[in-house]
């Protein structure tokens, strides 16, 4: 590890182990890589279904990716901006591969329909989400006590928003409240800085590139992302002279596979290469390297990237196709949790026939007389299913034909 990081940066949320061929921060990614939660990406919404074909991205694969880029965007800053290994690819590795752990199935929808269920009970937002598992739910190694203590500079570079659901009621990034601990530890004076930390910058760059990119590529291989469908959208918008330029060398690419996947490709390396580095006068300057730098993106680079999301956004996810599927797992997910959890005014009843052994388990140990303590249990469980479990457990509860002794045992 570079002197880049001092202890301050290393402290971890609790006391751990101290390892012997790894630093800190290898422990973290190492933690991550490993976890239940991490694994369950692999059948988790990106942008098509999971496991409809082999050849489309899910989560897991999406934030291999962000992984791969992240890393190599800190290779490009050390070599070009330090001149040696400064920025530990360790510590940008692991915050990149944990960054979708607490999205839930389906994806976007899933997400908002989560939300919209948990209004009255705290929200659900897919970064708190992940902050909530790292730090309460994936287990410490040869222990009972939960959550990984992650080190601060960890810690820091997941945490994207740092502002609380109560702040403000039009709020759509949030932490929840009773995460405003965690705030408080990655700042020594008690104020909440809203700027993300260096290694949080690299991340969130890095996804942007990985979706803004390899969601065009999925849309290409289903048919969604076509010379006439590209032509009609740029017709449809007003465009400025460099966005009908990048779109006119996009559809020129559209004429073969290969071509597109290496045009997708090149960017992904023009991406990389278009960053820098600038040095601020934040308050924790003095105190961290993390934030004494601002990761700079060309701002040429960046406007295309927002362009083809634009293009993502239009052409697939608006499309009729995968509306219909939204409002299928939509209707799925809300009708488990108010089967789950039956309110009537100011009353509830959770059914705790029809619970999942391991939802049931944590119900009666919670014994709450609170719906959003019971109701965040419920929606904790939901999220961290994968796409086909939860419609498993649908069928289960719901389809005539599904119910035989095989079936329950899946």
């Amino acid at each position: 590890m570079s002197n880049f990081y001092n202890e301050f940066d290393k402290t971890t949320l609790e006391s751990r182990k101290e390892e012997k061929f790894r630093n800190v921060f290898q422990v973290d990614r190492d933690r991550i890589l490993y976890s239940e939660a991490f694994r369950r990406l692999q059948n988790k919404t990106q942008v098509f279904s999971s496991g409809e074909y082999d050849f489309y991205r899910t989560r897991l694969t999406h934030s291999l990716e962000v992984a791969q880029i992240g890393k190599s965007i800190t290779n490009y800053l050390n070599q070009n901006y330090f001149e040696n290994k400064a920025i530990d690819s360790d510590l940008v590795e692991g915050i990149c591969l944990a960054h979708d752990m607490g999205n839930p199935p389906f994806g976007h929808s899933g997400e908002a329909v989560l939300n919209a269920l948990m209004q009255e009970s705290g929200g659900f937002e897919g970064n708190a989400q992940t902050l909530k598992i790292i730090t309460e739910q994936i287990q410490d190694t040869h222990s009972d006590m939960s959550g990984m203590k992650p080190s601060r500079a960890f810690l820091d570079g997941i945490i994207k928003y740092k502002k609380l659901r109560s702040e403000g009621p039009n709020t759509k990034k949030f932490l929840y409240d009773n995460q405003k601990q965690y705030l408080k530890f990655i700042s020594p004076d008690d104020n909440i800085y809203r700027e993300r930390s260096l290694e949080c910058q690299i991340m969130n760059w890095s996804d942007d590139v990985a979706y803004g990119l390899h969601d065009l590529v999925d849309g290409y291989l289903a048919g969604f992302i076509n010379q006439k469908n590209i032509y009609k959208w740029a017709a449809n918008n007003q465009l400025d002279e460099n966005e009908q330029h990048c779109i006119d060398i996009v559809i020129k690419n559209l004429d073969y596979k290969a071509d597109f996947e290496r045009f997708i490709a090149k960017k992904t390396g023009i991406c990389i290469e278009n960053v820098d580095l600038k040095i601020t006068d934040h308050p924790l300057a003095d105190k961290t390297n993390r934030y004494k730098y601002r990761l700079l993106i060309n701002t040429q680079i960046e406007k295309e990237i927002n362009l083809y999301k634009r293009i993502s956004t239009d052409i697939i996810f608006h499309s009729p196709q995968l509306e219909q599927l939204e409002f299928k797992e939509t209707y799925i997910l809300k009708r488990l949790f108010n089967v789950f959890i039956l309110q009537d005014g100011n009353k509830f009843e959770v059914d705790k026939r029809i619970l999942p052994e391991k939802l049931r388990a944590k119900i009666v140990k919670l014994n709450s007389d609170k719906f959003e303590d019971n109701a965040r249990i419920i929606c904790d469980y939901l999220s961290e299913q994968t796409d086909p479990s939860l419609i498993r457990m649908y069928k289960r509860l719901f389809d005539p034909d599904f119910g035989s002794f095989s079936d329950i045992l899946k």
